[in-house]
């Protein structure tokens, strides 16, 4: 996504965890300020690892499964 300098933006790429748009790979964004430019990335992470962590704290069960659907 090309960035003009000349203008103002507010860029949300996502995040780790509780994903909502069906995803579940962690989100996050590059600026370039060089070239002007954002690109967004999604990356695997331990979903499982995650889902343990959630466990053990006692959250609600659909905090985990939630993880593994990015729902």
């Amino acid at each position: 996504m090309e960035v003009p300098p000349s203008s103002r933006y507010l860029i949300n790429p996502g995040s780790v965890g509780q994903p909502r748009d069906y995803d579940w790979r962690a989100a996050f964004a590059v600026y370039d300020d060089a070239a002007e430019q954002v690109t967004f990335h999604r990356v695997a992470y331990d979903v499982k690892g995650a889902q343990a962590a959630i466990r053990a704290a006692r959250l609600p069960e659909r905090l985990a499964a939630r993880l593994s659907t990015g729902s």
